[in-house]
């Protein structure tokens, strides 16, 4: 058997190193059906074969969510596409992925994708993902995200299971599988940043989510204040559930004094980031070079935050975790 790529290296270590009662044999295998062509072809040209995944272009991310009450997951999302074609011509490959990735059957998956990609237009980009989540007990989630941006809000709302109640576009809608088939979906939408004002849908935001945004929006580059966050809402019972998704560079939370004001906040409401040292250290010893893309914050009840982190490219190394 060939090496295994560095990333499903990587992903084995995080969850050894975690502790984390899960199955990481079964982990690593299915990381590395799904990662090891994309990856493969980005360390061949890694300027060339840019994935619309990361801002680097890899096609990998790797994410850690820890919430107030102890809990923690561990979670990847592989870009699989060929970007030699467009969607349609990354159909197969979808199917493929998708299928493996959450062992729904063609005909479920063929459905879904095709409620949402059949009237794409023509030469959209291929930027279907897929991605599975570990946690204590050998919890597994896998997640479908597929592409929704030419979509208008009716249009988008005509297709999920019920409306999201925002009247706008979404980028990205994510199904999530578990253990019983389908289980949740989620919606991504541009969040407008405004320091001189309340931001939109204030009063549906979590509490964290408020306390990070008026701390550090006066920090969003301006130019890039309409798309330097995601608005993440989760639908459950009819409820809305929403959280606030930042990406470091635009938020100019990559490095220093105020990366660490963040983190202190986060520790102060009862999140243990001690997990972030885990990944630091891994990612050295696998050569990963990785750097902090997003923060995504929120939690109803209970505060969360989950870090996303982008091999290679600009923004922070994990030097500030060691």
């Amino acid at each position: 058997m060939s090496a295994r790529s560095r990333p499903t290296a990587l992903l084995e270590a995080v969850l050894t190193r975690t502790g984390l009662d899960v199955d990481v044999a079964r982990a690593g295998a299915e990381l590395e059906g799904l990662v090891a062509g994309p990856w493969a072809a980005y360390e061949a040209d890694p300027d060339g074969r840019r994935f619309a995944l990361t801002e680097s272009g890899a096609p990998f991310e790797l994410s850690v969510k820890v919430a107030a009450d102890g809990e923690m997951s561990i979670r990847y999302v592989v870009d699989v596409a060929d970007h030699t074609r467009d969607l349609a011509g990354n159909a197969a490959r979808y199917l493929q992925a998708a299928e493996s990735a959450t062992g729904l059957s063609e005909e479920v998956v063929g459905a879904l994708m095709t409620r949402y990609l059949h009237d794409a237009p023509p030469g959209s980009l291929a930027n279907v993902m897929v991605g599975v989540g570990w946690a204590a007990g050998n919890r597994r989630r896998s997640t479908i995200y597929l592409p929704a941006g030419w979509l208008d809000a009716g249009s988008l709302d005509r297709r999920l299971p019920e409306p999201t109640g925002l009247d706008q576009p979404a980028q990205v809608v994510g199904y999530d599988v578990e253990d019983a088939g389908l289980s949740s979906w989620k919606t991504y939408h541009w969040f407008a940043v405004d320091p001189t004002a309340p931001p939109p849908g204030r009063d549906l935001l979590p509490e964290l989510a408020l306390r990070v945004y008026d701390q550090f929006a006066a920090r969003v580059v301006p130019a890039a204040r309409e798309r330097a966050a995601f608005r993440q809402r989760r639908l459950v019972a009819g409820a809305a559930q929403d959280r606030l998704f930042l990406f470091t560079r635009l938020w100019q939370l990559t490095d220093g004094p105020e990366l660490l004001s963040l983190l202190t906040l986060l520790a102060r409401v009862g999140l243990d980031l001690g997990v972030l040292r885990a990944v630091a250290a891994m990612a050295r010893e696998h050569g990963m070079g990785m750097h902090l893309g997003m923060v995504a914050v929120g939690g109803h009840g209970i505060p969360s935050a989950t870090f996303y982190f982008w091999p290679r490219g600009p923004g922070v190394s994990l030097k500030w975790a060691q």
